[in-house]
This record gives C-alpha cells, sequence and structure tokens, in this order.
C-alpha cells in the first residue's frame, strides 16, 4: 500500500510541473549585425509565454507585449511601445524567439526605433533603425539579430514544485 501512494505521490508531482512546462519567461540579446560582418549587443528583451495566443496548427506563440525592453543602455516603458509582436514555438521555448517586429517612441532621448527578425528568413531582411522622432530624420540603420535564448520557469511552477517537496517531506516525518 505504501508504495503505491509513493507511486501517485510521484505521479502528482510529475503532473503538477508538466502542467505549466510552457509557462515561462524568455529572455534574448538583441545583437546589431554591421555591414562589415561584425555583431555587438545592443540591448536585451524579455517576454512571458504564459500571455501568449497560442496556435495549434503551426504548434506557435503569440506575445503582444514585453515584460522588459532594454535598447541602447535605456529601459523602454511598455507604454512608449506603438506595436510589438514576437512569435515562438510553443513545442520548443528554448529556440526563443522565432519572429520579432516592434515599433517604438522613447520619450526620453527623442527617439524612434523600430525592428524586425525572422528566424526562417533571409537574415539581409532583418534589421533595426533609430530615428529622432522630432524631425522623423534617420540616424541609424543596421542588422539585427538575436541571441542564445534563457529561459526560466515561472515562479508559480517552482512553487508548487517546492510545496510538493514540502508535503512529502512533512509526511515522511509524521509516519515516523
Amino acid at each position: 500500500m505504501k508504495s503505491i501512494k509513493k507511486i501517485f505521490a510521484g505521479l502528482g508531482l510529475i503532473a503538477a510541473m508538466t502542467c505549466n512546462a510552457n509557462a515561462a519567461l524568455i529572455t534574448q540579446d538583441l545583437i546589431e549585425v554591421a555591414l562589415d560582418g561584425s555583431t555587438g549587443v545592443i540591448g536585451s528583451i524579455t517576454i512571458n509565454t504564459d500571455n501568449a495566443l497560442v496556435d495549434p496548427v503551426h504548434g506557435t506563440g503569440e506575445v503582444l507585449s514585453f515584460v522588459s525592453f532594454n535598447f541602447l543602455g535605456y529601459d523602454i516603458p511598455v507604454d512608449d511601445s506603438i506595436f510589438f509582436q514576437a512569435i515562438f514555438d510553443t513545442n520548443n521555448i528554448y529556440a526563443g524567439i522565432e519572429f520579432l517586429d516592434f515599433d517604438i517612441d522613447f520619450s526620453l532621448p527623442g527617439w524612434a526605433f523600430q525592428g524586425y527578425f525572422d528566424a526562417f528568413d533571409n537574415p539581409d531582411f532583418n534589421y533595426f533603425t533609430v530615428f529622432d522622432s522630432g524631425s522623423a530624420d534617420l540616424l541609424f540603420v543596421n542588422g539585427l539579430a538575436l541571441g542564445q535564448a534563457s529561459v526560466v520557469s515561472e515562479p508559480a511552477t517552482l512553487a508548487m514544485f517546492g510545496l510538493m517537496l514540502g508535503l512529502l517531506g512533512m509526511r515522511r516525518k509524521m509516519q515516523k
């Protein structure tokens, strides 16, 4: 009987972990790709996959807002986003963002900037631009790439895992 209870407890723990397996934060570096092929990190972006619009046919998730966005040394407020779209593979969130499109009007330095990245398209079409938001003059344009994805499980999943371990430990103490 004890072994059956242990099996059910183990299965319950596994089920609790897999229910939220895809709920995570994805963070990736934004990388500038110059015409001469040189690269450098120009920022980072974090999205929450928990709020994604899921397309079960294509196995993708679409996020229309970011958790954090750092660009050229500035932390961009969500309110400064005119348009934002990030798409990721729901079956492999560790692959990171596969498609990114953004348009930001950042009031602090007076810049507006846009970016486009598609992992499956010609890399020459991936770009970012920086404009003077007052005069609309183009200040800068270059290629855009994304760095290695860093995926962090949602805190609720980790809390549930810790709670289950604590309950199992407490039950074991009570049995002794």
